[in-house]
């Protein structure tokens, strides 16, 4: 029996290989039965905290509160199942509307998702108009309640999505963005990922839109994704109170710091681009969080004497081939070990790649960025590094 009967079962997603950091994320907030899945983490939780998750959730791209597992072996099956797992008229009144989207794999009836939920779509509007005379009307363009159903091998668990449509690593800064940029997500995550706590300098010098140093800002001064947008799927579900989501944005805004002292620096070639995260960073509230300049990663000097080297170097088709991949990145370390003492979190195509850079005590973590499966290579870029 579970230890905690009165609490919402729930799952957040995120991107391979961040599992742990999401979890301690989790477990932070306050969050019960934290369990690392495929791409994401179980807890359980009140209703109270799975907003609160929400909106400070970092590595996240999505909080689903779950419903409860329904049959889908067939579209009569999913049908029957979807109508008895809640009673849909408290979540999806008449007067809201709503929308479902739906995944399946290696399950020969819903070989197209777009049947799935389309079954589900009917079992809910069906039991909603039996039980008040009226139905939900459908909105997959911009619904109050996003139902997501996630189907494998015959079953299939049922979730309302308190992101909403759009994922959690939509910050809402980011109006432009360079070439293949990084998921704020993501890109949040790496220097966690190599141990930077906040304390030393971090510089990004490829930095194009200044994602990683925009996030590495919100990091250090304990901005919560939630304050930088407004427009959660929670906050149009039935139940949801105003004066208690203000409370948890005057708490979250309570617990940030009003500035920092350590330096953030991002460099990169392009100015135009430079441009573009000066004001990405100033949407985030961080403009004088952080230093922006145009500078070559390989020999600028302008630097502190230590801390870490976070990057996303440009490679594949932005940079042309792999050769010139591993020539840039032999560049860099070996420009880096000159500046004193340096760690480095490098977003590498390979291995060959990733023993480009040479980093003493390295670790090499698989992520995926962009839908491909990456490499992060941290390490220190000199002997006498610390």
């Amino acid at each position: 029996m579970s230890q905690h009967p009165n609490l919402l079962k729930a799952f957040a997603t995120t991107s391979p290989g961040l599992e742990r950091l999401l979890a301690d994320e989790l477990i932070h907030l306050g969050c019960k039965q934290v369990h690392k899945g495929r791409a994401g983490c179980g807890f359980s939780t009140d209703r109270v905290t799975l907003e609160r998750v929400t909106l400070s959730l970092v590595t996240a791209h999505r909080v689903l509160w779950t419903l409860g597992e329904v049959d889908a072996q067939d579209g009569d099956r999913l049908y029957r199942s979807v109508r008895d797992v809640v009673r849909w008229q408290g979540l999806v009144p008449a007067g809201k509307t709503f929308a479902v989207f739906a995944t399946c794999r290696d399950t020969p009836a819903f070989r197209d998702a777009r049947f799935a939920a389309l079954r589900v779509k009917d079992a809910i509007v069906d039991v909603v108009r039996e039980a008040s005379g009226q139905r939900p009307d459908v909105a997959p363009d911009d619904p109050d309640v996003v139902i997501r159903v996630s189907i494998a091998r015959g079953r299939g668990v049922i979730s309302l999505d308190a992101a909403g449509k759009t994922s959690l690593h939509a910050r809402g800064y980011r109006t432009e963005a360079g070439e293949a940029p990084l998921r704020e997500s993501l890109a949040a995550a790496l220097p966690r990922l190599a141990g930077w706590d906040g304390k030393l300098a971090l510089v990004d010098p490829m930095c194009g839109s200044g994602t990683i140093i925009i996030e590495a800002a919100l990091a250090a001064r304990r901005i919560a994704p939630g304050m930088l947008r407004n427009d959660y799927g929670f906050m149009r579900w039935p139940g949801f109170k105003l004066d208690r989501h203000a409370a948890t944005l005057a708490s979250l805004r309570a617990s940030s710091l009003a500035r920092i002292d350590v330096p953030l620096i991002g460099f990169d070639l392009d100015a135009e681009l430079l441009a573009v995260a000066r004001g990405n960073a100033e949407r985030a509230g961080v403009q004088h969080d952080v230093q922006l300049a145009v500078g070559d990663a390989t020999n600028v000097t302008d630097v502190p004497e230590q801390g870490l080297l976070v990057t996303n170097p440009p490679w594949g088709g932005r940079l042309g081939d792999h050769a010139s991949t591993v020539e840039l990145l032999r560049a860099l370390a070996a420009h880096w070990r000159t500046r004193g003492r340096w760690s480095a979190a490098v977003l590498v195509p390979d291995q060959e790649a990733a023993q480009a850079l040479g980093l003493a005590e390295e670790r090499i973590i698989p992520l995926e960025a962009g839908g491909r499966d990456v490499l992060l290579v941290t390490g220190r870029l000199s002997l006498s590094a610390g």
